[in-house]
């Protein structure tokens, strides 16, 4: 289980990350607290079908995109063999029916940063290392030229400028992406030295 706030709410959600999970959801459960629910990733973005075969318990079905925003807030009617469809969905939380959930709240993930400590993920998800203050992970020239065209697509308010920033920053990211993973030497979550 783990934490997330959703526009106003904080929930305990148990994740689905596997074809097999997402199959399972929340079949022939016949209660769900309040503060609880369910949260499916789909990776990369997907149209998705959802239905409420063998679930027992009313669901607002929460799609959210990739930039972590609800695109949209269905309702699951208990046992209805209906699909509930969207489009280009990230995740998919399903919460007990009449949630406040709404298009536009933002989901968060509690812990992502603990007193001032930031992850860096490896492509499975796991932590690859801890940021504690002053490492980079963007090379000194790529942030100043990325500073650079953040401030002149905020002066100019043109469109041509922030297109440009936004490929000079995927560009910065696939070349991120596309390096070898480095072995190095990184404080772990309790501060000792270990190698990564």
């Amino acid at each position: 289980m783990i934490n997330i706030k959703i526009g106003n709410k904080s929930y305990k959600v148990e994740e689905c990350k596997t074809e097999e999970e997402r199959e399972k959801g929340l079949q022939n459960v016949k209660e769900l607290p309040e503060d609880e629910g369910m949260l499916f990733y789909h990776n990369p973005p997907e149209d998705v079908a959802y239905w409420m075969e063998d679930t027992y318990i009313p669901l607002d079905i929460v799609f959210i995109n990739d930039d972590q925003e609800v695109i949209s807030v269905k309702q699951g009617k208990p046992l209805s063999l209906d699909y509930i469809e969207e489009k280009d969905v990230a995740y998919v939380l399903e919460v007990n029916a009449d949630s406040g959930i709404k298009p536009g709240d933002e989901l968060k993930f509690e812990g992502d940063e603990v007193e001032g400590i930031m992850k860096v993920l490896a492509p499975d998800g796991s932590v690859q290392m801890w940021l504690q203050g002053g490492e980079r992970i963007v090379s000194r020239r790529e942030t100043k030229i990325l500073i650079k065209k953040a401030k002149k697509a905020d002066k100019s308010k043109d469109d041509k400028d922030y297109k440009a920033l936004g490929r000079y920053m995927f560009k910065v990211l696939k070349g991120q992406d596309e390096r070898p993973i480095e072995y190095v030497e990184s404080n772990n979550e309790d501060g000792k030295k270990s190698e990564e």
